[in-house]
């Protein structure tokens, strides 16, 4: 059976302009919430050992000009991610950044590993990644974590890749978390970034795909690409 999601996420066209600050916000929890989150990340480490606890950032207001926020643990992300119904307890909205690589023959879209913890066997627009915190500064550079996810995710080199200005911010049900799309070009060829992909990328993805102009209408009608990345490609297309 193909995965598939009904309707469309809600959706905001951003400014080029679009800044992001950070506040001081430090979340406090109730014992009871406080005790989800460690009864689900503690669950979670059994099952992937691997997981870090970093700094994530959560937007507490978007707008179309400014997205304002705060750095939060993973662990709290993952626990809302995870049970939703916390929401209404920790309000964090996970700030991602979600890129839509065109080649000189068309755009790249690459399947979810269906041992993702998220999404599965889903097709999206490439490099994709939660706003994490890099070092010591508490800054959000939009263009600087694309381009970290993109070689994380591809394989790909900085100097290999332009990135565009942010133009739309999707939301997803449930979890919600912000997806901001950015678009990137790049001069190598999609066989080019196959082959660095294969060669030295994570296991985000199990599959590449070569989406051509003409044919971007079909990957429009799938049930099994994310809104995003339709969004994404429908705005590239217009």
């Amino acid at each position: 059976m193909i995965p598939s999601f009904s309707g469309q996420w809600p959706l905001l066209r951003l400014s080029p302009f679009c800044i992001i600050s950070v506040t001081d916000h430090a979340p406090r929890y109730t014992a009871d919430a406080e005790a989800e989150i460690t009864r689900i990340w503690a669950a979670a480490c059994l099952k992937t050992p691997a997981l870090f606890n970093g700094c994530v950032f959560s937007a507490d207001r978007v707008t179309r000009t400014e997205i304002s926020g705060h750095w939060t643990e993973y662990r709290a992300v993952l626990a809302q991610m995870k049970n939703p119904a916390l929401f209404p307890h920790l309000r964090l909205q996970p700030l991602a950044v979600i890129g839509l690589l065109e080649t000189p023959e068309g755009f790249v879209l690459g399947r979810r590993h269906p041992s993702s913890l998220y999404q599965g066997n889903f097709w999206q627009s490439p490099p994709a990644g939660s706003i994490e915190r890099r070092g010591d500064s508490t800054d959000v550079h939009l263009g600087d974590q694309l381009l970290a996810e993109a070689e994380e995710e591809l394989g790909l080199p900085t100097e290999s890749l332009s990135v565009g200005q942010p133009c739309l911010i999707a939301r997803h049900p449930g979890t919600r978390i912000l997806d901001i799309g950015i678009p990137m070009r790049t001069a190598l060829s999609f066989s080019a970034v196959e082959a660095r992909w294969k060669q030295s990328a994570n296991q985000e993805y199990d599959q590449l795909a070569l989406v051509p102009r003409q044919t971007v209408r079909e990957w429009l009608d799938r049930p099994d690409l994310l809104p995003t990345s339709r969004a994404l490609l429908a705005a590239t297309c217009s």
